[in-house]
């Protein structure tokens, strides 16, 4: 059995120890530096198994999805192995209403705001230009956050991406473990005509549908879990766990898998039809 994870820069460990990530510029030496302080290792270390970390700084989940998706059909996951999926903020995938060539991310819902348009979500390159359509490209984002941004494309959306990877593990007979980093996947207001969730396996699903690493962090109400050694404050963006923040993160992990039995390959109780 091997270990892999996959998610953003959360799981990529950015922010793991910032002092030894500065001594490089080149992007795969900080790679390297960051899977010594990633929850992936962590958790690897407790599990006492090997691990491959795909987690990757400002990836969609999308983007995730692929990777896995293509990460099993190339074989490169096989029967027994683990996957711990770590999913991102949901407002990174890129709309299939907005052009192809200009891609609409954000952090999480904390940017559903005037305030944070312009710092957070308008491409830097953007600022310095002054042609006409840019401007109005920029104009349109503030008017679809204030009359067209709505959970309710998104909670489809996520469940799909969720109950497709489930059915894929469980017929391959893959163990596997989602939870979500600092935006829910799922969102409390998902109405009853799209609410999917019952096919979800929530045993395989740590804190769903309500809670984040982010959250565990907060409560622990400890300084030296983020990378700044400073509490979590709502409005500060792209903020990461120091290592030790990490640490407590592959706790938690650990415990769910043990106390869930997780390492035993079981059929989906929940949905014997699936399997």
């Amino acid at each position: 059995m091997r270990l892999f994870t996959f998610g953003d820069s959360w799981t990529e460990g950015v922010g793991g120890c910032v002092e030894e990530e500065y001594t490089t510029n080149i992007p795969e030496e900080r790679t390297k530096i960051r899977h010594k302080y990633c929850w992936s290792k962590y958790l690897s270390d407790l599990l006492k198994i090997e691990f491959q970390n795909f987690g990757m700084g400002a990836s969609s989940n999308k983007t995730i999805f692929d990777m896995v998706t293509q990460s099993i059909h190339n074989h490169t996951i096989n029967k027994d192995d683990l996957v711990v999926i770590m999913w991102s903020s949901s407002l990174r995938d890129e709309l299939p209403f907005f052009p192809s060539n200009n891609p609409w991310h954000f952090w999480g819902e904390r940017y559903v705001s005037k305030k944070h348009i312009y710092e957070f979500i308008v491409d830097k390159s953007e600022l310095n230009k002054s042609d006409l359509h840019t401007n109005l490209k920029k104009e349109y984002k503030e008017f679809f956050i204030e009359n067209l941004f709505s959970n309710f494309y998104y909670n489809i959306v996520n469940q799909n991406y969720i109950i497709y990877l489930q059915f894929m593990f469980e017929k391959i007979g893959i163990r596997y473990l989602f939870c979500d980093a600092f935006d829910n996947m799922v969102k409390e207001d998902i109405t009853a005509e799209i609410d999917k969730t019952s096919l979800i396996n929530k045993t395989h699903y740590w804190g769903f549908p309500n809670k984040t690493m982010k959250d565990i962090l907060i409560e622990s109400n400890l300084k030296n879990v983020w990378e700044d050694g400073n509490l979590w404050l709502n409005n500060k963006g792209g903020k990461h766990p120091s290592k030790y923040g990490y640490e407590l993160m592959a706790n938690e992990l650990y415990k769910w898998i043990i106390e869930k039995n997780i390492l035993t390959y079981k059929t989906n109780k929940l949905n014997p039809n699936i399997i």
